[in-house]
């Protein structure tokens, strides 16, 4: 009787072992966050339910996309509900496109609600300005050439360098911080970040 005890409890042992870390993984909501996303887009922090990095790949045969997101991949279930932004449809998801996944769990799966893929961003010819162009500017100064330069990196980007007559205006900070940019509409307003990924 006691060996049947001893073997039960073993069994119920190793069935709540290899259950469990299911079951925490799945009441887990924290997001998980390139970190270079969170550069910028330091809300994401505190959005339950998210994954935020770039395609590792997709399967249609198995519904499924894979994330990869500081070096791990994650994997994310699709279902014909899935809405998705910013592309016509989940067909034309391209390996390495930065986007943010809104996931519910069903079981032990993350199931795919909304993909919003990083829109491209289409800066007319005409608002466009050469380095060329910047570098004598810079060199005129902002009164005499009547511009702002706003660097729009993180803080600590501002801090380790940036471009001589530049203030700083964190795109996170943008709206809090408008007060810094000019009152005058005639004044030319030039932004620089560290790239678009």
């Amino acid at each position: 009787m006691k060996r049947k005890l001893s073997v039960f409890a073993i069994l119920a042992a190793a069935v709540v072992i290899c259950t469990l870390p299911g079951a925490w993984a799945a009441g887990n909501t924290a997001p998980i966050v390139q970190k270079n996303c969170m550069k910028c887009h330091q809300g994401f922090g505190k959005m339950e339910n998210v994954i935020a990095g770039n395609l590792g790949g997709k399967s249609e045969k198995a519904n499924s996309i894979q994330m990869k997101v500081n070096n791990r991949m994650e994997m994310i279930k699709l279902t014909p509900e899935t809405e998705i932004s910013n592309v016509p449809d989940i067909k034309s998801l391209k390996s390495g496109m930065a986007m943010r996944v809104h996931y519910e769990t069903k079981g032990s799966d993350r199931v795919a609600k909304k993909i919003v893929v990083k829109p491209k961003i289409k800066v007319p010819p005409e608002q466009l300005i050469t380095v060329k162009e910047l570098a004598k500017l810079v060199e005129m100064g902002p009164e005499k050439g009547a511009y702002t330069l706003v660097d729009s990196r993180p803080g600590p980007g501002y801090l380790k360098g940036h471009i001589p007559t530049a203030i700083s205006i964190p795109f996170p900070k943008m709206k809090e911080m408008m007060g810094k940019l000019p009152k005058e509409k005639d004044r030319m307003v030039i932004f620089y970040c560290q790239g678009y990924r």
